[in-house]
């Protein structure tokens, strides 16, 4: 029953990072005017599919990851190359209307072609040899003009809703609103986490057994008004009081039934483990905080969450591409979708509110991570944009397609490698 909980914990998780980040992606897109062919979530051969407008959004069998097939992005297959043999449809203006590459049609007047030549990113035409005449033609493609395959119509995109002829900030608003909208997911989970929960105050709910608190003399109801004359109207001004202590001892003013009562505490040093290689001392009295539910404190309670979850994950991401440099860099630093499998069989039996926490922590950790500026990742081709915004003119494309391609097999091989040592890890 536990194994059966974890998988449905997995792709409930896995599917919701991916779907936000992709759809992100396809938001800003479709905004822009870009053609978006295929919405997919996972990776490898389709288990299911469907169709809605221009766009086929799949589910496929590999849990590592998700994309939006943008046209003219540089990183789309064309369906028809040289060589070929297709059939097409023109219309009175000699205009391919339709490139046909299965017998799934119905279309009548139709002619068969030799593909010597395509260009569906510029120029937009096919030139080939027709069966008819066994002469070279060549042809433009129409404004609205479709591939026909499976049965199915798949439009060729034209030169102004293709990725690759937009402006600079649309492409940026494009390829940045993946992680933005990981960076959303994480505040409306924490969000919802405060309000579910209500936001932490500064009274005093449970007391911890043999904790400072319990030695001091603090009972539950107690409100917590001041340590060393420093006013605590929330938790957040006790943590940032104690913080300060350094562990020294401090003088609690605590309400009790409206009489101030005073205590002499020694707070507790606790190393709290942020990320694997990153750790923060943090001193503790040992109680558990009330709490209250109000209107708006837990928007604010969310986007302190939010900016501290981009706190620890940034901090282990520069410890992790320091490491690389000092060689302490290690393949445990890295979880794949084995690692993140483990991880959630362990968060889910410690409750749905700590499963939701993760969760958060974990989608922000997919936006930075893609902001990595790896040619294959969001922010690789970031600079892309950049270079273009700088300069006035796009990267020659034979260049970007090839640093975009290392930058791919350098992710697959890193992938291949984290999920080989989280099997090991894990499982052997």
């Amino acid at each position: 029953m536990s194994f059966l909980v974890t998988i449905v914990a997995f792709i409930i998780v896995f599917g919701l990072l991916v779907s936000v980040h992709e759809y992100g992606h396809m938001f800003f897109a479709k905004r822009a005017g870009i053609m978006c062919p295929e919405f997919a979530i996972g990776m490898g051969p389709k288990i299911f599919s469907f169709r809605k407008n221009e766009t086929l959004y799949t589910i496929r069998l590999l849990p590592v990851g998700g994309y939006v097939r943008m046209a003219g992005d540089g990183l789309e297959e064309p369906l028809v190359k040289p060589g070929m043999h297709v059939k097409i449809k023109v219309n009175d203006k000699d205009e391919i209307t339709h490139i046909i590459l299965d017998d799934q049609h119905k279309f009548q007047q139709i002619e068969a072609i030799e593909v010597k030549s395509c260009d569906f990113k510029d120029d937009l035409f096919v030139e080939g040899v027709t069966s008819y005449d066994q002469e070279r033609h060549h042809y433009s493609i129409a404004k609205k003009a479709y591939y026909v395959e499976n049965g199915s119509l798949i439009q060729i995109a034209p030169r102004d809703r293709q990725f690759t002829h937009k402006k600079p900030f649309q492409k940026f608003l494009t390829l940045f609103a993946g992680p933005l909208f990981n960076f959303l997911l994480a505040l409306v989970l924490f969000i919802g986490l405060a309000y579910f929960q209500g936001t932490p105050t500064n009274g005093v709910d449970k007391v911890g057994k043999d904790s400072p608190a319990e030695h001091a003399g603090l009972k539950s109801g107690d409100k917590i008004v001041k340590i060393d004359n420093k006013k605590t109207n929330d938790q957040d001004a006790i943590s940032n009081a104690l913080k300060k202590s350094k562990g020294d001892k401090v003088k609690l003013t605590v309400d009790r039934d409206g009489k101030q009562k005073t205590f002499n505490v020694k707070p507790k040093k606790e190393e709290v483990k942020l990320s694997k290689t990153q750790k923060e001392t943090k001193y503790l009295l040992g109680y558990q905080p009330s709490t209250e539910h109000t209107l708006f404190k837990p928007i604010v309670d969310g986007f302190n969450r939010t900016i501290f979850a981009v706190k620890i994950v940034l901090t282990a991401i520069v410890g992790m591409i320091a490491s690389i440099f000092t060689g302490h860099f290690s393949l445990n630093m890295l979880n794949g979708p084995v690692g993140i499998y483990h991880n959630v069989d362990t968060v889910v039996k410690t409750g749905i509110i700590n499963l939701i926490s993760w969760t958060a922590l974990l989608s922000v950790n997919l936006g930075l991570m893609n902001l990595l500026p790896i040619p294959a990742l969001d922010g690789g081709r970031i600079l892309f944009v950049f270079y273009e915004a700088i300069f006035r003119k796009p990267l020659n494309k034979k260049a970007e397609t090839a640093i975009i391609a290392v930058g791919a097999i350098f992710v697959l091989i890193l992938m291949v490698l984290v999920t080989w040592n989280d099997i090991q890890r894990y499982f052997l």
